[in-house]
């Protein structure tokens, strides 16, 4: 099943906020954010065991890829 037209949009819409957000701060600044973000989701993963070794196997689908 394919994505509507507008679903499409919306996509690109949000991938051109974060790459201009990328370009115009600092790794320092991001670097952070994306630490909250991966802490918070460990943090909720680890309150449901089938949910932290779904995480734990997606990121080591990410790191083989």
């Amino acid at each position: 099943m394919g994505l509507s037209e507008n679903d499409k949009q919306e996509r690109l819409k949000f991938v051109r906020f974060w790459a201009n957000y990328v370009k115009t701060h600092s790794n320092r600044v991001w670097s952070r954010q994306q630490n909250v973000l991966i802490n918070s989701v460990m943090k909720s993963a680890d309150k449901d065991p089938k949910r932290y070794i779904k995480l734990k196997e997606m990121l080591a689908r990410i790191k083989s890829t």
